[in-house]
């Protein structure tokens, strides 16, 4: 037979354990604990300072979260990763060694990791840390996978761009498309308007998409369809003007060549300046200097 209990018995165990383990504050911290989401962000520059921000946004409307970014030792000129990481409250490791970067990836153990132009390809190992690492790329995927995705869309005439968060694969830029969000290219766009456009984009884009990882988890993605292409990292035609271009493209490639401080569009004339590389601020200004050495031709 059993022996009996006092109607309180089970009421004062509880308060015991209670007591024992620190009360209602350990019970919740615990709680807490199981809830918070662990996010990796590998990144740098405004876009990865942007999707920060919409992290931390996140957390203000009551999502427990812990925060590691990745950057690189050189920061960007408009934009040092660690102040950010500072104002925000999130951790920060800068470093250009692949070993130390893995190892605080695999300490912070993630939840979820997220890159916005991180400037190097992310291993196989880091990857395989969790279940969900997606990519904040600046074009409308599977368009200029890679790098200067900017210049190419204005330098092939395209309508529009945008940004595409997409799952993380080996292959550079050919995940799982999770969502995109959409830029017009107006006739007057340069390489440097469309970088300054298409931030408040790449945080619109991470918003919605942190919207749908807390509220029911990242869905699968759709695969990317429809004609791609791939730029890698190089300047490109060396900067310079091709002799065999019409007029149209001429005019893109200078707007697409336009972002200070560094040189814009150039052309080599035979015979003019010792055949060197002369800059050019518009179509006008690339006609007036071909006129100008085909009279000096014709003179001759």
């Amino acid at each position: 037979v059993l022996p009996e209990r006092s109607p309180d018995a089970g009421r004062e165990s509880v308060t015991n354990i209670l007591e024992a383990e620190g009360g209602w504050i350990h019970l919740r911290a615990m709680s807490a604990e199981a809830s918070l989401k662990r996010i990796l962000v590998f990144g740098w520059g405004a876009a990865a300072e942007r999707v920060l921000r919409e992290v931390a946004e996140c957390r203000s409307r009551g999502a427990a979260l812990k925060v590691l970014c990745v950057s690189h030792l050189s920061q960007a000129s408009d934009c040092d990763l660690k102040d950010v990481c500072a104002s925000l409250e999130f951790e920060c490791t800068l470093t250009d060694s692949d070993g130390e970067m893995l190892e605080a990836a695999s300490g912070f153990a993630p939840d979820l990791i997220m890159s916005a132009s991180y400037r190097k390809k992310l291993r196989p190992e880091v990857l395989a840390l969790c279940a969900d690492s997606i990519n904040f790329h600046p074009s409308l995927l599977p368009k200029h996978r890679g790098c200067m995705s900017g210049f190419w869309a204005i330098f092939e005439g395209d309508a529009e761009t945008g940004v595409t968060c997409h799952r993380m694969v080996e292959k550079f830029d050919e995940g799982r498309i999770l969502h995109q969000e959409r830029l017009p290219v107006s006739p007057e766009d340069t390489s440097f308007t469309i970088y300054k456009k298409i931030l408040p984009v790449t945080a619109a884009c991470a918003r919605r998409v942190l919207e749908i990882y807390f509220a029911s988890g990242l869905p699968e993605g759709e695969e990317q369809t429809g004609e791609g292409s791939y730029h890698f990292r190089r300047l490109p035609f060396d900067g310079v003007i091709q002799a065999e271009w019409t007029h149209e493209q001429v005019e893109r490639f200078i707007r697409a060549m336009h972002f200070p401080p560094f040189d814009g569009a150039g052309v080599c004339f035979e015979g003019k300046d010792g055949g060197q590389r002369v800059l050019v601020e518009s179509l006008d200004h690339y006609l007036r200097l071909k006129l100008e050495v085909e009279a000096a031709e014709g003179a001759a």
